[in-house]
């Protein structure tokens, strides 16, 4: 049993690192904000029954860090596709198609994230989750369905050189949505908040070294998880092909 524990914690360390640190974040967070140490609003006058709901400015931290690690896998993936063309070597291409996969999940879950907040801080609780006229919700779910179908047309071609190549060109050419999607909250109409440091002005509740320091420990955690991710997603990859080129030998022996 022992050793089985350990062998888990050297083989998934990344993993155990990543959870127990977003663990204890989460617990510093709930605590932080039930407490008052951190605070998001100033209490109405008169008191409004319904004023601590805004606990839900947590999901701030998740909601940014999500949407950090979709736009940091994209870039990982556009740099992995230009290597794939340069030097035409498989793991380039496999490392880049699974960090779309993993941009693809915290991008999901950026809209997901995002849709709850505004319908908690923006839109008063009243079932309104979505608003087609603000660009970077919009922008960010164009750029979803953009990396999806990258992953559907990756799927079906069966070739791997030909798959490679035709993936690291439509990657490359998907990118733009990336800035597209960040550009958008600063140069279109937009109620997406930014952090600002500017006092009275919208986005100031989020500038406090204590919530950009709880901001960046998230940030960290979830890079961990990315970097193991991908690492299982490749290791996956391998042992595919392990078993395919295994098949096809005995097909062949046949």
């Amino acid at each position: 049993m022992t050793i089985n524990v350990k062998k888990f914690f050297k083989t998934h360390y990344l993993l155990v690192i990543s959870l127990l640190m977003l663990l204890f974040n989460f617990f510093l967070i709930v605590g932080l904000t039930s407490t008052s140490l951190i605070v998001w609003l100033e209490p109405p006058d008169p008191p409004d029954p319904d004023y601590f709901d805004r606990i839900v400015y947590i999901i701030f931290f998740y909601h940014v860090s999500g949407a950090w690690l979709s736009y940091f896998s994209f870039g990982i993936s556009l740099v992995c596709h230009v290597l794939y063309l340069k030097y035409k070597k498989i793991n380039w291409s496999r490392l880049g198609k699974n960090s779309v996969i993993v941009g693809v999940v915290f991008a999901a879950f950026t809209l997901i994230t995002g849709s709850l907040w505004y319908n908690a801080t923006s839109g008063n609780y009243n079932n309104i989750y979505w608003q087609w006229s603000d660009a970077r919700q919009t922008m960010t779910l164009v750029l979803l369905l953009s990396y999806i179908s990258y992953l559907i047309f990756n799927s079906m071609i069966e070739d791997k050189e030909k798959k490679a190549k035709l993936s690291a060109a439509l990657g490359i050419a998907l990118f733009p949505t990336i800035p597209l999607s960040y550009i958008s909250a600063l140069v279109f109409t937009t109620l997406h908040p930014l952090i600002n440091p500017v006092s009275g002005q919208t986005g100031h509740i989020y500038w406090d070294p204590i919530k950009i320091f709880i901001l960046f420990f998230n940030l960290i955690a979830m890079t961990i998880l990315f970097a193991y991710t991908i690492k299982e997603l490749v290791s996956l990859d391998k042992a595919k092909e392990k078993l395919e080129e295994i098949i096809q030998k005995r097909l062949i022996e046949e």
